[in-house]
């Protein structure tokens, strides 16, 4: 690095790592370092480092990675200040307001999920707003096929925001993401943080009746029952949630009697063959 940052001053704790603001030697920038504290844990510094690389790829919606070294004690990385969590907005926003909140953040899951990888941690502290009101998630934990890594102490999530079955002790998946995508939705809506082992139903009264239909949808403790990221894009284009499982119980109908009928044929054709 060509570069150093100067006038470190705390800034707050995640729960991997103590967070720093500075600024960069070259140019003023204010830049965000972050410092994994349970570094002499082994599987602590492989999730530490497998979240810097997924902050390397650049993906739309994330925050991007300026540094890391995970070869010093404490490992760390260096990513811009973006600015303040939407924490602070919580139960203050508009309808619209919470309508865009959805899409960008179900955006950000949706290029995560293409790429194989679940968050782990979406909730309100993890999603940053700049000055002219953009967002960016942060602290990918990086779960999900082709990548899932066990923990000894921690596996992933924040409790309230992470799904029934990875409180259980279950590994972070794509649904888990959208139970913790809901519950964050819930507490911007309410500005009340959800609890463990509470049902997430805001009810149907009041205003932002889609955030409120998705929140119920999303936050089912069934994993099995939740929308995919897509059919949430499917709701927050205005589908009910209701017609949306019509059609996936048809779609998995259609495949079940493809998948008997393609049983049948090959069976016939062995028989045929045997004789």
């Amino acid at each position: 690095m060509s570069w150093q940052v100067v006038n470190l001053r705390p800034l707050g704790s995640g729960g991997n790592g103590d967070l720093f603001v500075g600024r960069r030697s070259d140019n003023g920038d204010q830049v965000v370092v972050k410092y994994l504290r349970e570094y002499h844990s082994a599987d602590a510094r492989n999730a530490f480092a497998r979240e810097a690389r997924i902050l390397a790829r650049g993906l739309p919606g994330l925050v991007s990675l300026l540094f890391a070294d995970m070869n010093v004690a404490p490992p760390y990385y260096v990513m811009p200040y973006v600015g303040g969590s939407l924490t602070r907005y919580a139960g203050r926003l508009t309808e619209s307001q919470l309508h865009a909140v959805a899409a960008d953040v179900g955006r950000t899951l949706a290029v995560l999920h293409a790429g194989y990888v679940a968050h782990g941690d979406i909730k309100p502290d993890n999603i940053l707003v700049s000055q002219d009101g953009r967002l960016q998630v942060a602290d990918p934990l990086g779960n999900g096929v082709g990548c899932t890594v066990l923990f000894s102490e921690h596996h992933g999530g924040t409790p309230g925001y992470w799904a029934p079955e990875v409180c259980a002790g279950g590994p972070i998946s794509y649904v888990a993401d959208v139970y913790s995508y809901g519950a964050t939705l819930y507490e911007l809506l309410t500005g009340r943080k959800p609890q463990d082992g509470r049902r997430l139903d805001p009810g149907l009264e009041g205003n932002a009746q889609t955030i409120r239909q998705l929140i119920t949808a999303c936050c089912q403790f069934n994993p099995g029952a939740r929308p995919s990221i897509q059919e949430v894009f499917r709701m927050l284009r205005g589908e009910q949630w209701a017609d949306i499982q019509v059609a996936r119980r048809q779609r998995q109908g259609f495949w079940t009697v493809a998948a008997c009928f393609i049983g049948v044929v090959l069976l016939g054709a062995a028989l045929t063959a045997d004789g």
